[in-house]
């Protein structure tokens, strides 16, 4: 039975890019939750992260997709 072993990194400005965003988003929403700020923004940071991470995801599955 063979195996696909997938690269070890994306090396793409996007991918790169989308990870950023969850990062700086992520922390956004932390820092908004600690300190109280106001629903918006919590919603608004959540939304980003969410938003983000489904790009991945739908990148992700797409990749794999196409090499399959």
């Amino acid at each position: 039975m063979t195996t696909f072993q997938p690269k070890a990194t994306d090396t793409s400005a996007t991918h790169t890019a989308l990870w950023a965003v969850v990062a700086v988003s992520g922390v956004g929403n932390l820092v908004a939750s600690v300190a109280q700020a106001p629903l918006v923004v919590n919603l608004a940071t959540g939304l980003l992260t969410l938003a983000a991470l489904t790009a991945l995801g739908i990148r992700h599955l797409s990749a794999r997709r196409n090499r399959a």
